[in-house]
C-alpha cells in the first residue's frame, strides 16, 4: 500500500533545492548563508504550504551580488523579500522575481477542464509525478505557460500544478460566469459518454465520470443535448445526468449520504494523485466522496485532518459514528498523517488502499486491521445528523 501523504509539489521541490544550495554555500560565504536564510524566512511568512501558494525563489551569490530568481503569487511577497535583503545590509541584489499570474495570461485568466479527467502534474512534463486530477467543468486560475504546459491553481481547493493545454478551455471571467449562470448538468453515473447523436449506438464524442459538469441546451427524447467547455456538442442519456442546480440544492452531508456515496466506489483501484472514478489515492477518495455530497475538502490527508470537528476516540470509540473520518499515521506512535478512511458505523470503515475496500478496527472482525488500529491518530467529523 502506498498511502498519500504530504507530497512535494513542484514549488516545494524547488524550495528544497534552494535550501540545499544555500547549505552548500555555507562554507563559502556568510553572504550566501544569509541570503538562503532570508529567502526561507520570507517564504515561511507568505507561502507556508507551497502546495497551495507560489514561492519558488532561489538566491545565488555571484560576484558579491545576490541574484534572486523565481516566482511568487503576491507582489507583497516580492517586496517583503527585497526589503529583507536591504534590511540585512545586502543592497547589491539582482531582482529576477516574477509575480504571477504572468501578464501573458491576462486576456483569458481562467481555464475550464474540457475532458472527463484531466491530469495535474508536479512538473511540466509527461514523465513527472501525477499530483492531482481535475474533472470536467472545474475552473483553474492561469498562472503561466512553460515548456508547452500551463501552471495553474484550482479554484476549488487552491492546489497548484501543471496541466496540458488540450485539457483546458481558456476563458475570461465573464465567459466563466456565463457558463455557471446557464443551464448545466452533472453526471451522476460512475461512467457515461457524450454521443454524436441521441442514440446508444452513436459514436462517442468523449467519456464522462461521475461529478463532471457540462452545459445543456435542451432535452431530446430521453437524452440531454450538451455543450462541452471547448465547444464540442453531443448528447448524454438522461439516466446518466441531472440538472446541476437541482442536484446542488439536494446535497446534504448526512452519515447515510456519505456511506451511500462511499460504497459506490468499491473496488476502484488505487492511483497516486487520483481523485476520480478512474482511480483514487486515499485523500482523493475522501475528497470525491464529500464533493459529491456538496462539501469541498482540501486535497491531501494532512490538510483534511485539520478540517471538520474533533471526535474523541476514547471509551472504545463510543462517540465515533457513521460518516466520521479516520486519520492514520505511517506507523504506531507517529502522528504525521499519511492515510485516511471513512467510518461506516461501529468500527467498520471504508478506504482506498490498493483499492477501495472495507476494513475494521474490531479485533473480532474477519477484516480487522491491527496495523491501522495502532496507527490511528485522530477522527474528524464533517457530516451532520
Amino acid at each position: 500500500m502506498h498511502p498519500r501523504s504530504v507530497r512535494p509539489s513542484a514549488a516545494l521541490v524547488v524550495l528544497v533545492l534552494a535550501a540545499a544550495m544555500g547549505a552548500a554555500l555555507v562554507g563559502q560565504s556568510p553572504q550566501a548563508t544569509t541570503a538562503a536564510d532570508i529567502v526561507t524566512r520570507v517564504k515561511n511568512q507568505f507561502a507556508p504550504d507551497t502546495r497551495i501558494a507560489v514561492f519558488t525563489v532561489q538566491a545565488e551569490v555571484k560576484d558579491n551580488a545576490v541574484e534572486l530568481v523565481g516566482d511568487v503569487e503576491r507582489l507583497a511577497a516580492r517586496e517583503a523579500l527585497l526589503k529583507a535583503f536591504k534590511d540585512a545590509g545586502l543592497a547589491n541584489v539582482v531582482d529576477k522575481i516574477a509575480v504571477l499570474p504572468d501578464p501573458a495570461m491576462a486576456a483569458r485568466p481562467l481555464g475550464v477542464v474540457t475532458v472527463s479527467v484531466a491530469v495535474m502534474k508536479t512538473k511540466p512534463s509527461h514523465a513527472s509525478e501525477l499530483g492531482n486530477q481535475l474533472i470536467m467543468g472545474m475552473v483553474v486560475k492561469m498562472l503561466k505557460s512553460e515548456s508547452g504546459w500551463y501552471f495553474v491553481q484550482s479554484l476549488d481547493d487552491r492546489y497548484l500544478g501543471w496541466m496540458e493545454p488540450s485539457h483546458l478551455a481558456l476563458m475570461t471571467k465573464d465567459q466563466v460566469d456565463a457558463v455557471a449562470g446557464g443551464p448545466r448538468a452533472i453526471v451522476t453515473s460512475l461512467f457515461a459518454f457524450v454521443r454524436e447523436r441521441p442514440s446508444p449506438e452513436a459514436a462517442p464524442v468523449c467519456d464522462l465520470v461521475v461529478g463532471d459538469v457540462l452545459s445543456t441546451t435542451g432535452p431530446s427524447a430521453g437524452w440531454l443535448a450538451v455543450r462541452l467547455p471547448d465547444g464540442r456538442k453531443g448528447f448524454v442519456a438522461e439516466a446518466d445526468a441531472t440538472d446541476y442546480q437541482a442536484w446542488r440544492a439536494s446535497r446534504k452531508i448526512t452519515p447515510e449520504a456519505i456511506e451511500q456515496t462511499a460504497r459506490r466506489f468499491m473496488g476502484v483501484p488505487y492511483l497516486w494523485g487520483g481523485t476520480s472514478a478512474k482511480g483514487f489515492d486515499c485523500s482523493g477518495y475522501l475528497k470525491t466522496v464529500f464533493r459529491l455530497n456538496g462539501l469541498e475538502l482540501q486535497r491531501d490527508t494532512d490538510q483534511q485532518a485539520n478540517e471538520g470537528a474533533a471526535v474523541p476516540t476514547d471509551n472504545d470509540f463510543a462517540e465515533v459514528r457513521k460518516g466520521d473520518v479516520l486519520f492514520f499515521g505511517p506507523r504506531a506512535g507517529v502522528t504525521r498523517i499519511t492515510h485516511t478512511g471513512i467510518c461506516l458505523g461501529g468500527k467498520l470503515f471504508i478506504h482506498c488502499a490498493g483499492m477501495v475496500k472495507l476494513n475494521s478496527l474490531d479485533p473480532s472482525s474477519p477484516i480487522y486491521s491491527e496495523s491501522l488500529l495502532k496507527r490511528l491518530v485522530k477522527v474528524r467529523r464533517f457530516a451532520t445528523p
